[in-house]
This record gives C-alpha cells, structure tokens and sequence, in this order.
C-alpha cells in the first residue's frame, strides 16, 4: 500500500495507480505516527515531503518504506509531473530500498535500518 502523505496533493493517486491512497482518505487530520503506524506493513510505503519520516524510517527502520519528495516548492502541475516522471524508476526500486529519495534531476537509493553484511 502506497499512502501519499497530506502535504502532497490527493490528485496524485489518480496518476500513480492502483494500490494508493491519500492520507486524507484514511482519516481527518491523522498525526504522523499514525500514518507510520498504517504503513507499518512489509509492502507499506509513503510518499512524502515530510523529513519527519526519513527521522522515523532512521529510529524505527523498516517495515515501511519512505518516498521522499525533495523537489522545493513547486506548483502543483509541476510538482505532479515531477513525480510522475520519475515513478518507473522509483517503483522499480522499492524492492531492494527503504528510502528513496526524489530529486529535480536524480533519484537517491538508500537501504536504511537494515543489518550489515557480515564478513567472513
């Protein structure tokens, strides 16, 4: 389930596809521990411009995964498009990230929260 966060506009899930949901659809006004806590799912994952997550996805780590949307104020047409045009690649890297993060010109995949590889 992907739940776009409140400060992104709800025409997104629209344009992203099946399997999204805005935030506002869940409930009126839900605190951010609250979104975490609906993501909190081995499929969970929210799209976001809200550093408060990347905070949470870095004390808590996964399960959820966080889309950060680090585009600066933008109108919501741009906005939108931006997003959009990215999505391909962030979906295909959702399998193997926890946090993605969506920049102007690039998009950074990190793996947070998860154990090091072992040496041997």
């Amino acid at each position: 389930m992907l739940i776009i966060d409140e400060n992104l506009p709800a025409s997104l899930v629209a344009k992203l596809g099946p399997g999204c949901i805005h935030a506002t659809a869940l409930g009126a006004r839900l605190t951010d521990e609250q979104l975490w806590g609906r993501a909190r799912m081995p499929e969970g994952v929210i799209l976001t411009k809200d550093a408060d997550f990347f905070d949470r996805l870095t004390l808590d780590g996964p399960p959820s995964k966080v889309v950060w949307v680090r585009l600066g104020n933008l109108k919501r047409a741009a906005l939108e498009a931006r997003v959009v045009q990215w999505w391909p690649q962030v979906v295909s890297l959702l399998p193997t990230s926890t946090l993605i993060e969506i920049h102007a010109d690039r998009l950074e995949a990190l793996v947070i929260g998860a154990s090091a590889p072992k040496s041997e």
